[in-house]
């Protein structure tokens, strides 16, 4: 008796997770206009060129009001390094070559300020303690994997040592246990890794990283390592789902992974990637506003966060590319029209600001909190990139 109630209600929860996936369009999608953001695009790249200052260093924070101002000493390493990457991205689906000198100037300062030599053969980006109120100097595991990101386009320019690319590559995989996860930081001056902290972000980070340095440095043991940390998050999240968060870099990694040749992946571990990339889309897609009349339409419930839907709509992009059901795909399709063109709403379109994204769509209102206001680099990195990668879809 138990068992034939164990064997309906499983029949019952698979039922249920095929009618989730295969929920039919919302009825306003057939009202969902046209939407390239080449406009969008330009006016962001041109804030990335006015922001770049001539040591190569971004300005970090400016805000809507010109008379308020930062002293720039709060940096983030980080940050700067996936700026890279969204320039990178102007030239590489776009050809638009416009940001090209500052991007090759911001990657100069990156690597002589950053970028470490830790252990023989091992390099690290290494945040300094003044910029991040760190107590000593830290290397980040997602540090070296946007690095990677951002600055394995320059060895075939010449403008970096295949070394340096390397030793970053080397960290990651010292870092990796051997289930597949990370430890997440590195104690310079201690020599430790830190067995406490863990990062939703770090590991797709590291993964894609791994893969952009293997289409400069084909090495089995790149893709090895970057197939172990994405089949790691899948199993991990599949078997606990419980409170999981969705994670644009693992599906960008994924996206990326499933692109390289001889990845050796099976067809098991191809579905069970799959899976993992429905298992994202399910977290954000009917959370989406949708209705017309809705002044916030395509955000979502209790996120007007700009730089946030950015790396949701990143992220969905990629899982557009990862899954094979056309009503999913046209459900993710549907989706990203509606918050690549939200975002577009909520983009600054003149001033000193022009091309900036603030951090939250309330900026526009007459009493917004100053808070909204602030616009960080990194808010124009992941919405630049998800405008670049979502019009590969739609162009």
């Amino acid at each position: 008796m138990k068992s034939s109630i164990y064997i309906f209600l499983t029949v019952i929860m698979l039922f249920a997770a095929y009618y989730i996936i295969k929920k039919p369009l919302p009825a306003s999608a057939a009202t969902v206009p046209d939407f390239i953001p080449d406009k969008e695009i330009l006016l962001s790249i041109e804030y990335l060129k006015n922001n770049t200052l001539e040591s190569g260093r971004f300005v970090y924070n400016s805000n809507i009001n010109p008379d308020i101002k930062y002293d720039n000493t709060k940096y983030n390493a980080l940050r700067h390094a996936g700026t890279l990457y969204s320039m990178y991205l102007c030239e590489r689906y776009l050809k638009n070559y416009t940001l090209q000198e500052k991007r090759y100037l911001a990657s100069k300062y990156f690597i002589e300020n950053y970028i470490k030599p830790i252990k023989p053969n091992i390099y690290a980006v290494v945040s300094k303690p003044e910029e991040e109120k760190l107590t000593s100097p830290v290397a980040k595991l997602g540090g070296s994997g946007l690095a990677l990101i951002g600055l394995s386009n320059l060895y075939p320019e010449g403008k970096i040592e295949l070394e340096k690319l390397r030793g970053l590559g080397e960290f990651i995989l010292f870092m990796q246990k051997s289930d597949g996860s990370f430890y997440s930081k590195y104690d310079i001056n201690n020599k430790e890794k830190n067995k406490e902290f863990v990062s939703l972000y770090y590991p797709g980070e590291a993964a894609l990283g791994l893969l952009y340095l293997n289409e400069v440095d084909p090495q089995k043991k790149w893709v090895e390592s970057a197939k172990k940390t994405l089949l790691y998050l899948a199993k991990l999240r599949q078997e606990n789902p419980k409170g999981i968060q969705f994670d644009h870099w693992a599906m960008l990694a994924t996206r990326k992974l499933f692109e390289t040749s001889d990845n050796g992946l099976t067809d098991e571990e191809k579905q069970m990637l799959k899976a993992h990339a429905i298992q994202m889309a399910n977290l954000v897609l009917y959370n989406q506003i949708v209705e017309e009349n809705n002044t916030y339409r395509g955000g979502f419930i209790e996120n007007f966060r700009l730089c946030s839907i950015g790396t949701i709509m990143e992220g969905l992009v990629a899982i557009y590319y990862i899954v094979d059901d056309e009503i999913l795909k046209q459900q993710v399709l549907f989706a990203l029209k509606l918050g690549t063109e939200f975002l577009s709403r909520y983009q600054v379109k003149g001033g000193e600001s022009k091309g900036g994204i603030p951090t939250s769509a309330y900026w526009t209102l007459i009493y917004a909190p100053q808070s909204s206001k602030v616009i960080r680099i990194d808010n124009v990195q992941h919405v630049l990139s998800a405008w670049i990668t979502f019009k590969e879809i739609v162009k």
